[in-house]
């Protein structure tokens, strides 16, 4: 029954379209009691009122059309028949609505006109009971739809409103955590920084001043102090890599390559990492090449953040699944495993700016920017990258998807 109704009009119409049609059943009584001759006319007419009617909301593109048809033959009805079936105004006034202002202007006009002939008529004739019911059919076809329509425009205008504060509320609220999370971690880049740069200068000044004359003290010193040169190194570096890319026009050099064998690559310069830490490494690459066009440097650096931290953040033994496939229109790069992995709840805000996969982590040697950093990298190669918390296999997959030129 449901499909049937839906047939008749659209189902985004719901039971509005039944509702205005509705108003034909008082005129269809009085016309029963016509002449045979004049019921014949009339049901034919009202049957091309109806068809009108339904195409109206078919056909959104010739609406105009279809209301002129309605309102010529409701004029018919009242001039030939009785000034009252003009009261059939009332259901094609939705759809009168529907037209833009200027149409809605000709269309009500035209109304109004008639309408007032045929009250000068009912005059003539000294028909005053009729006139005052003629009120309410002038009423909705030259005013009403006007009212509707400025009701509507008030609803979408109120809506619009509310849309758009709810939206600045939460780019706001956004906004504002970023910010909280930038100073936050800004005072956390500040102290790794000044953390060794302390001890730079506490073991270099011990050095300077003769305070340690032991050979393997002194280069243990030295090893120190080379250390955390690296360390401090390596913050700035990603403070400054994040700044470029986060210029609109950092520079990407796209090359021809077989990104299989770059995948390979990038795994073998972390290789001894992960055999450090005795991670076992589950590789699934094609063999044959896949031509695709990327940066090299720059997707090196995306990728390398991704397997670095698999190996900081999870324990030793920690199973590593590697993963390269191709789609009709993308290439799937994927770093998984099955360690400690990451709450939902930071999942969601990973991809940030100063935010750690693990806030308790504050000596970690993270700057919380390399997942940020990977993101803008995916993002110019028209990326994308996500993280799968509940993968089907392991605890944690990182999934990037590059378009294929």
């Amino acid at each position: 029954m449901k499909k049937i109704f839906y047939r008749i009009f659209p189902e985004k119409e719901g039971i509005i379209p039944f509702l205005y049609i509705a108003n034909l059943v008082f005129p269809l009584f009085f016309l029963f009691q016509e002449s045979q001759e004049k019921l014949l006319i009339g049901l034919i007419l009202m049957a091309v009122l109806v068809v009108a009617y339904r195409q109206a909301y078919w056909s959104s593109q010739h609406i105009l059309a279809f209301v002129l048809v309605q309102l010529s033959i409701i004029l018919v009805f009242g001039f030939m028949y009785d000034p009252l079936y003009i009261y059939m105004i009332f259901i094609p006034v939705y759809q009168i609505v529907r037209l833009p202002i200027q149409w809605m202007y000709v269309v009500c006009g035209l109304f109004t006109f008639f309408s007032l002939i045929l009250i000068y008529q009912v005059v003539l004739s000294g028909e005053y009971y009729t006139i005052l019911n003629l009120g309410p059919p002038l009423f909705g076809g030259s005013i009403l739809p006007f009212m509707i329509k400025g009701s509507i425009k008030y609803k979408e205008m109120s809506e619009n409103l509310r849309r758009t504060a709810e939206e600045l509320e939460k780019k706001n609220r956004e906004m504002t955590r970023l910010e909280e999370s930038k100073k936050q971690m800004l005072a956390d880049i500040s102290h790794d920084l000044k953390t060794p740069i302390t001890t730079i200068q506490g073991y270099s000044r011990a050095l300077y001043e003769g305070v340690v004359s032991d050979e393997d003290q002194t280069e243990k010193y030295l090893k120190y102090i080379y250390d955390k040169s690296i360390r401090v190194t390596s913050l700035i570096d990603e403070l400054f890599m994040f700044s470029k890319l986060d210029s609109p026009d950092v520079p990407i050099q796209k090359e021809l390559k077989d990104i299989c064998e770059f995948y390979r690559g990038v795994i073998v310069e972390h290789f001894d990492l992960f055999e450090e830490k005795k991670m076992e490494l589950d590789i699934d690459i094609p063999d044959e090449k896949i031509m695709v066009r990327f940066d090299p440097k720059l997707l090196n650096r995306a990728i390398s953040n991704l397997l670095q931290n698999t190996n900081k953040y999870n324990p030793e033994s920690t199973e590593i699944y590697l993963r390269l496939f191709q789609t009709e229109t993308s290439i799937f790069i994927e770093v998984g495993d099955n360690g400690v992995g990451i709450r939902d709840d930071i999942a969601q805000t990973l991809f940030e700016p100063f935010v750690r996969g693990d806030k308790s982590r504050m000596n970690d040697g993270g700057s919380g920017l390399g997942l940020a950093i990977t993101k803008k990298i995916i993002e110019l190669h028209d990326g994308t990258i996500q993280v799968d918390t509940s993968p089907n296999r392991g605890k944690t997959n990182f999934i990037i998807e590059l378009p294929i030129e």
